[in-house]
């Protein structure tokens, strides 16, 4: 149970006074759901101290201003945390990190194999190796040595580099920075502009939106079960792909591809297409 959910426990006890007030529950009823719910917070507050996020640390190292408590640890200034995660937390700036949410304004250096249900970055991220999170989040830059996986969003309006493949398979993709990409992007939907250098394929579930600034690349193939709409900005951006293939209707302006399969194809201008084919 995390730290919410216990004060959401405590609001509930604290609701059953109003209640017995309002008439809306008997003596009896309120003495009984208040010792149950008082039992299971003691209970909860046990597990969480049993495993708190402090008994993981080993070293925490603050320069400037910080907060520690069972649940997280706050820097504002430099700080240095180890044994979270196995791994060593370096935070230049200010940032936060506890086993629900990671925020990082400054610089900050996190371990691998990490999981955490959001990262928020709005200066600089390197984590040294894969990571797992509910949604990742960067105005800032970041670099991902391994898999980085989503599982609600990613969004990047900054720069990126990730070691491996995205997998995002029912979350959204949106970058409208540079964003690197060293290995497959698989996601529901997505949604690109600026530069994106893809290693392997992009496979959407519904929708592949682009507009095209500068050179973009994906090595293999963009598959997509929905509508496929790639167009050129003011500055006339380029894509290269292998292949494309969508379920749907597709668009496209300063593209090179060897094939194009749709149901309707229309292809606008400064595009190299070696082969057209219209399922619809």
């Amino acid at each position: 149970m995390s730290n919410k959910e216990i004060q959401d426990l405590k609001t509930l006890i604290k609701a059953l006074e109003i209640r017995l007030r309002a008439d809306e529950i008997t003596e009896v009823e309120y003495k009984e759901l208040k010792e149950k719910y008082n039992a299971k917070l003691q209970e909860e507050v046990a597990v969480l101290k049993e495993h708190s996020f402090l008994r993981n640390l080993s070293y925490i190292s603050i320069s400037g201003s910080g907060k520690v408590t069972d649940s997280y640890v706050s820097i504002s200034g430099s700080g240095r945390i180890e044994g979270w995660r196995d791994g060593t937390i370096s935070i230049s700036g200010t940032g936060k990190v506890s086993d629900e949410e990671i925020e990082i304004s400054g610089s900050g250096t996190l371990p691998g194999d990490l999981k955490t249900e959001s990262v928020s970055v709005s200066g600089s991220l390197k984590t040294e190796g894969a990571v797992e999170t509910g949604k990742f989040l960067s105005s800032g830059s970041f670099k991902v040595n391994g898999k980085l996986t989503v599982n609600e969003r990613f969004a990047s309006s900054g720069s990126g580099k990730i070691g491996g493949p995205l997998v995002a398979k029912n979350a959204s993709v949106v970058s409208s920075g540079a964003l690197k990409v060293e290995g497959d992007v698989v996601c529901d939907s997505a949604e690109f502009s600026g530069s994106y250098k893809i290693a392997g394929s992009v496979e959407c579930n519904n929708d592949f939106t682009s507009e095209l600034s500068d050179k973009s690349s994906i090595n293999d193939d963009l598959i997509c079960g929905g509508d496929i709409y790639i167009e050129q900005d003011s500055r006339k951006g380029s894509l290269k792909v292998n292949k494309i293939k969508s379920s749907g209707e597709v668009y496209l302006e300063g593209v090179e591809a060897q094939i194009v399969i749709g149901k309707k194809v229309k292809v606008g201008p400064e595009c190299n297409i070696g082969s057209i084919e219209e399922t619809g």
